[in-house]
């Protein structure tokens, strides 16, 4: 059985200023990557993304979703299909690592994310993210 871990919960904002503000400043949490359409905050045991609402490339449940890491997207995907998960799609490749994405019973967006490892370009993108991931699961990766 593939081994996941909550890597990170997806909330949505109409206004990131006011999102950066609110758990940056007045809740504390630690803004581990800024980009134009997304906050990244280290929230101890899971990473907090705040994304710009309405995306414009990507159509998402307006409530957010969840991310789980796994170290390899594809023996986790096979194992989970083997298991009656029907996924969305297959793998991709994202400027952010390998993902594929699914919806639970009660129709919530699920993601399961292989992250970029050290080294490559993804990793240089997002390595704030990877290297949090890897503080949580108390080890380094190559």
């Amino acid at each position: 059985m593939a081994a996941l871990i909550l890597e990170g919960v997806a909330l949505y904002s109409e206004d990131l200023e006011r999102a950066r503000t609110f758990y940056r400043d007045l809740l504390g949490l630690p803004l581990l990557l800024e980009q134009e359409h997304v906050l990244h905050f280290d929230a101890g045991s899971a990473r907090l993304a705040i994304y710009r609402y309405p995306t414009e490339d990507e159509p998402r449940a307006p409530e957010g979703f969840l991310m789980f890491a796994v170290d390899d997207l594809a023996a986790a995907y096979e194992d989970l299909r083997s298991r009656g998960v029907e996924f969305l799609g297959p793998p991709t490749v994202r400027p952010y690592g390998r993902v594929a994405y699914l919806h639970d019973p009660e129709g919530h967006e699920l993601g399961i994310i292989e992250e970029p490892r050290k080294g490559t370009d993804a990793y240089r993108r997002v390595a704030p993210l990877v290297d949090r991931l890897d503080r949580v699961r108390g080890r380094a990766r190559p």
